[in-house]
């Protein structure tokens, strides 16, 4: 078996997308030719002069273990392994750009003085999971392309989020198999979550799965949560991982059948991280934003780059998948949607109607473009779905035209 079949399919998927949007490849080349200074030399330089290098001389024990969770992944590289001084219960590993290279785990020292044994080769197999996946070599294109974290745009921001939150569940996997212990990976987590040591209190690992599970529930039921519950989520991926027929293929070193169970419940746990918001509102707000959207650039028979563009740098506002959200409003009755998304949003909140059609008045101006069909559209829509004057309709179409119409000088 190979470890891409360990690894999460949404993970797998989501890093090919991202590199291909990046244009990895050829970014990859730019910066090699270049000759700029990969951001983990530097990291490199910091760990040798302030921390403390993991060998076998001066630290036996430790190294034994990390060595043995590096062959047990049957990971070839070469890994330099840190400790660095540090309060916060953290690690991470840098794969360096070129192969001929050391990779590199640094493990800060609270972490080592409260894990045990079994633990600690969670952790590292987790970091190594993540040097297996080539976590790294995205983070490092992103970083590159985006040094200004703020200017990354919001329809790219929520997929790498969500990218960056399923990798973990991929690199816990390889933690498991590190250390296949349930009870093991789950203390790690207790004390990661409490600041707390085993030793300092009476932890029951089975009565902590159960209010995780009371977690899960409480999070599934209330709709309207704008933050994930992350390590509820990796303490259960983990547990489903270790009961599936995927694992047991691993151990036992036979052939890789799809897991159709572990699939399914994975699914349901990865669909709470997809999720941005899931108020009833804002669901009837996406369908306004791609029904609208579809419409009102369709006016002309031609959606062109920059109003489909702008439709779905809306939609990223409500959903990490606006392409395919776009798609499936396509598929359905369009303009039913849109008369219904429109209802229920004016009459939970009737002083929304004049951002509605605000909105659709910047599509139609996206491309730099006015037609008449598009302002006598808007101005039938105004009067009959959103119960404006036309006086209110034109004084939203005039702001907008102050505000964002660029005139194509050379047609």
């Amino acid at each position: 078996m190979k470890n891409n079949d360990i690894r999460v399919d949404l993970e797998i998927e989501l890093e090919s997308n991202l590199f291909q949007t990046l244009e990895g490849k050829l970014v990859e080349k730019i910066i090699a030719e270049a000759n700029y200074e990969p951001e983990e030399n530097i990291w490199k330089n910091i760990l040798e002069g302030h921390s403390f290098k993991v060998t076998e001389k001066m630290s036996p024990k430790l190294y034994h273990i990390f060595h043995d969770v590096k062959n047990k992944l049957n990971y070839k590289k070469n890994i330099d392994f840190y400790i660095t001084n540090s309060a916060e219960l953290n690690a991470f590993a840098l794969t360096r750009s070129d192969d001929k290279d050391t990779d590199i785990i640094n493990i800060n020292s609270a972490l080592i003085s409260m894990f045990d044994d079994d633990e600690l080769r969670f952790v590292v197999g987790h970091e190594i999971g993540h040097l297996i996946t080539r976590y790294a070599r995205v983070v490092r294109l992103i970083n590159f392309i985006f040094p200004d974290p703020e200017k990354v745009p919001l329809i790219l921001a929520h997929r790498i989020e969500l990218w960056q939150k399923v990798s973990e569940l991929t690199a816990d996997r390889f933690g498991f198999i590190a250390s296949p212990k349930v009870e093991k990976c789950v203390s790690g987590f207790f004390k990661m979550a409490s600041g707390l040591s085993t030793d300092r209190i009476d932890f029951d690992y089975k009565a902590y799965l159960i209010d995780n599970e009371k977690i899960l529930e409480y999070f599934t039921q209330n709709r309207n949560m704008f933050t994930h519950p992350v390590n509820p989520l990796r303490i259960k991926a983990i547990k489903l991982f270790s009961e599936s027929s995927l694992y047991e293929d691993f151990k036992n070193e036979k052939e890789f059948n799809t897991d159709q169970v572990l699939n399914a419940e994975m699914d349901k746990l990865i669909a709470m991280l997809q999720t941005i918001s899931t108020s009833p509102m804002d669901a009837f707000r996406k369908q306004f934003l791609a029904s609208a959207g579809l419409i009102m650039a369709n006016i002309d028979k031609n959606i062109n780059d920059d109003e489909y563009e702008s439709i779905l740098e809306s939609l990223s506002n409500y959903t990490v998948f606006p392409h395919e959200y776009l798609s499936e409003i396509c598929n359905t009755s369009t303009e039913e949607v849109f008369k219904s998304s429109i209802s229920n949003i004016i009459q939970q909140n009737p002083a929304e109607r004049f951002q509605l059609l605000q909105y659709m008045a910047n599509i139609a101006m996206s491309d730099n473009s006015i037609f008449n069909k598009e302002i006598n559209f808007l101005f039938e829509v105004g009067e009959s779905l959103l119960g404006l004057t036309r006086r209110e309709i034109a004084q939203i179409l005039a702001a907008t035209l102050q505000q964002g119409f660029i005139p194509e000088l050379y047609r």
